[in-house]
């Protein structure tokens, strides 16, 4: 083993011994305050008013509140959170795994109203340092099952005055899980195993519950991955295992990037079921390591995986009617007094595409009709924001074209990695055609990608006595241009990139490992108890190198009790 892997699971048995809301937060919310809960130390926690400032220092409640509506009150997140849209704009309090001293004067420093501690970090934040400098702090339980992700995601709700959401969040959770069991009910479950860094989950872990709700039984629940253990985070022993032979595992992306069985020490798993039949699903870390309400996907994947047919026959469909999604399918358009357009999806359920209408603009030569939006990932609930820029000073960047129309796209709460692609369809008058002298064929769409322009793939779709409707297909949010050349010939595009204007991200980088430092939040603690990437994204991502061991620490997550 070598010093650095050893490293790792030192770390790891020291330890041993967690669709962004469209409703702005709290405009709906009829919650009661003070609230008043005895939190994981045994301290009454009361919060006297809604907390208009809040510190979360671990990424399950972190993801919590972006579930339920009240993101955009979180001012502080730590390291391991950042694969949130939007978290690059909070303060960054750190890693309180490596910077116990540094995360307590940064939190105090930023005098949040509330202080949310998930239990993987319990032993390692000053909780009474923090109380000492006058803030509020509640730290969570330990989450053995589904059950306490659904009552925490509740819990936080009333904590943080967003109770309304929260209880529309579980209560999708419970319908969820309610319709999985009843299609699996009659189903036989293969033997599986949930393998991270050499390390599994036995029963009373959420972890465990994932997997037999989902129709797999969990053989570290049964003594089937070490003999001596079958509670909690654990080892796996090799032996043990191939003795057992598995005939699916569940892997993490922390760790794996493929749907391939590990050979596993000395090649043993090679001698498996799993092995031979390439009976593998990779979960993604972000939802299978934190407990919070995107367990819910971890789990619906790993029943897609192994139950395909019970999936398609009973599942999808249910899942996707609004009536079993806890709340009705939404999807809506407004537009603000100053012209921006605000387009609403909620409760999408597992459906990857929705479309929306956008409203018309008076006297405009050029108009949106219709944005299509298909997702890589799923992500049941969002906002985008469409700014037209027409009015604005300064040059298009587009030199040599005429704009009839200048828009900025920006997907709030939906990362640029779970967007596969977004389908516009545009209006252009005869009339303003025919100032330009140009014809149909020469409209495009282009698209700012941040720092030049690009010509999107731009067809006609109709005709009318007036206008010529468009279509045009982008692979992800910024500015975009309605234009023609200045002549009717095809000319090239020349970039010329110009401060204005300029898209506003939502992430800048792909999906980053949340918190560490040895497997996933929620793991062993100290407790005794089809995607376009063809354009680039916005601006340029800047990599930190750090030590080496920090980086192979930084890639795991982990799961907190």
């Amino acid at each position: 083993m070598s010093t650095i892997r050893t490293l790792l699971v030192v770390s790891l048995v020291v330890v041993a011994l967690l669709p962004v809301g469209v409703v702005p937060a709290g405009a709906s919310e009829h919650c009661t305050f003070p609230v008043t809960s005895t939190d994981a130390t045994g301290t009454a926690v009361t919060v006297s008013e809604r907390p208009d400032e809040i510190v979360t220092l671990g990424p399950s409640a972190a993801q919590t509140l972006y579930e339920i509506d009240a993101w955009d009150r979180v001012v502080g997140v730590t390291d391991n959170a950042d694969y949130l849209a939007g978290a690059d704009e909070k303060t960054q309090i750190g890693n309180p795994y490596f910077e116990t001293s540094a995360v307590t004067e940064r939190t105090i420093a930023a005098q949040p109203d509330l202080v949310l501690v998930p239990n993987a970090y319990r032993f390692s934040v000053q909780v009474d340092t923090l109380r000492q400098a006058g803030l509020t702090v509640y730290v969570f339980d330990r989450a053995t099952d589904i059950d306490d992700v659904v009552e925490k995601t509740r819990l936080i709700g009333d904590l943080v005055g967003s109770c309304e959401s929260a209880d529309e969040t579980a209560d999708t959770m419970e319908t969820q899980l309610d319709t999985v069991r009843d299609a699996l009910r009659d189903e036989e479950k293969p033997t599986g195993l949930y393998y991270f860094f050499g390390f599994t989950a036995g029963s009373d872990t959420f972890v465990d519950e994932i997997l037999t709700t989902a129709g797999v039984e969990n053989m570290a629940a049964t003594g089937g991955a070490n003999a001596t253990q079958s509670s909690g985070y654990f080892l796996a022993s090799p032996e043990t295992v191939v003795a057992e032979d598995p005939q699916w595992f569940v892997l993490n992306g922390d760790e794996y990037s493929e749907a391939r069985v590990p050979a596993g020490p000395n090649g043993a798993f090679t001698e498996t079921t799993a092995y031979e039949q390439g009976n593998a699903v990779v979960l993604d870390a972000n939802e299978i390591s934190q407990p919070a309400p995107r367990v819910m996907n971890a789990l619906l994947d790993v029943v897609q995986a192994v139950h395909p047919d019970a999936y398609e026959e009973e599942i999808r469909d249910r899942l996707d009617r609004s009536d079993d999604l806890g709340g009705a399918k939404q999807v809506r358009s407004s537009t603000a007094a100053d012209g921006t357009v605000r387009l609403e999806a909620r409760n999408l359920g597992r459906d990857r595409q929705v479309s929306f209408a956008v409203p018309p603009r008076e006297n405009a030569t050029a108009r949106l009709h219709h944005l299509n939006v298909s997702l890589s990932t799923l992500n049941p609930s969002f906002t985008a924001d469409i700014r037209y820029l027409d009015n604005e000073t300064g040059p298009t960047g587009l030199n040599g074209t005429y704009a009839f129309s200048r828009f900025s796209l920006n997907t709030n709460g939906l990362p640029d990695e779970d967007v596969a692609r977004l389908r516009f369809r545009f209006s252009v008058n005869d009339s303003a055609l025919a100032v330009r002298n140009a014809s149909a064929e020469n409209v495009t769409l282009y698209r700012h990608d941040g720092t030049t322009w690009s010509a999107l793939d731009t067809r006609v779709v109709d005709e009318t006595n007036d206008t010529v409707v468009f279509e045009a297909t982008s692979p992800g949010a910024s500015t975009f241009v309605i234009g023609v050349p200045e002549t009717d010939a095809a000319q090239a595009v020349t970039a010329t990139p110009t401060p204005e204007p300029t898209p506003t991200p939502t992430s800048t980088s792909p999906t980053p490992a949340p918190e560490t430092p040895a497997t996933m939040e929620n793991s062993p603690t100290a407790d005794p108890s089809t995607t376009d990437t063809s354009a680039p994204g916005f601006g340029i991502a800047v990599v930190a190198v750090a030590l080496l061991l920090t980086v192979l620490l930084s890639r795991t997550r982990v799961r907190e009790k």
